[in-house]
């Protein structure tokens, strides 16, 4: 695979190149903190926290269409009986990973209290974990991750906009 850059021919090719790896860094930046609190949560494993992001938003997706708040999410957390089990093998095919090892994930977070076998149609997680100590902080961690994301991309927006410096001009202007 070739990496050399082509160089960009025109200002609104530089701005777009520009804005693009701006994003990059901020959404890189919001990704790795996310990923340490994750893993932090769960004894330093991040894989067992994805695990459990994607049981915990797999059993209300069907209630978080279109994205928007949903005033049956009381506090933010939808009751128990609202939620669908989620199947370790939906586990498996969404984040690409063999069965056994979202099996082995989804076993420790049984094990750790965290989620719960319904009948024989999956697991989930209940919302009295949702609301305890442990998630919250994962909860405030993310929000100001979040805030801070938002703020860059702000930020971003305004000092990205080409400059009236000549290199920015479009050739021949």
């Amino acid at each position: 695979m070739d990496h050399t850059a082509q160089p960009a021919s025109t200002a609104a090719e530089l701005h777009d190149i520009a804005l693009q790896r701006y994003a990059l860094r901020l959404g890189s930046d919001y990704f790795i903190h996310m990923a340490g609190a994750l893993s932090d949560l769960f004894d330093g494993n991040l894989l067992t926290g994805l695990v459990f992001l994607t049981i915990v938003q797999g059993s209300v997706q069907h209630l978080n269409r279109p994205a928007q708040f949903n005033a049956m999410a009381v506090d933010g957390v939808f009751p128990d009986e609202l939620r669908r089990p989620v199947s370790v093998l939906g586990v498996s095919q969404f984040l690409g990973l063999p069965y056994e090892t979202a099996r082995r994930h989804t076993g420790r977070l049984e094990k750790m209290g965290f989620c719960q076998k319904v009948g024989g149609k999956g697991v989930v997680i209940p919302a009295e974990i949702l609301r305890g100590p442990e998630v919250q902080a994962l909860v405030r961690a993310n929000y100001g991750h979040m805030r801070t994301l938002l703020q860059g991309l702000r930020r971003g927006g305004e000092a990205l906009l080409p400059p009236q410096d000549p290199r920015w001009a479009e050739p021949g202007a």
